[in-house]
């Protein structure tokens, strides 16, 4: 049951910071980058989190799940990211829709690879 209140928890706050990033409305343009920035941001986040958590740091196996499952699941969006790819290509927008998958997959690994490098180079002193 605490596993639950845990991901409840921490996936308002997500899905609470993606609304704000949603509302804030800061780039328009050729891409959703809302969307974009937030799954690339999250791909750093899970990656970093998950490294740390096998190299260093032994979180409580609730706050684990809270923060990953909860945190992290509400705070990214697959499901906007697929909505948005789907009307690029219902409107004839396919270099568009390319672009943005492309830039969503690549960036994706990229900070997945980012987060992995960031923990190696943390100096942890015991």
């Amino acid at each position: 049951m605490k596993k639950i209140i845990y991901i409840f928890i921490c996936g308002f706050v997500g899905a609470c910071i993606r609304n704000f990033i949603y509302k804030l409305n800061l780039l328009n343009g050729f891409l959703p980058y809302n969307t974009l920035i937030v799954n690339l941001i999250g791909s750093f986040l899970l990656s970093f989190i998950l490294f740390l958590a096998i190299k260093e740091i032994k979180l409580n196996e609730n706050l684990h799940i809270g923060i990953t499952t909860g945190f992290i699941g509400a705070f990214t969006t697959f499901s906007t990211f697929s909505k948005d790819v789907y009307i690029m290509i219902h409107n004839g927008s396919i270099i568009q829709a390319i672009i943005y998958i492309s830039a969503s997959l690549i960036g994706g690994y990229i900070c997945v690879y980012l987060g992995f490098l960031f923990v190696n180079k943390i100096n942890f002193r015991r």
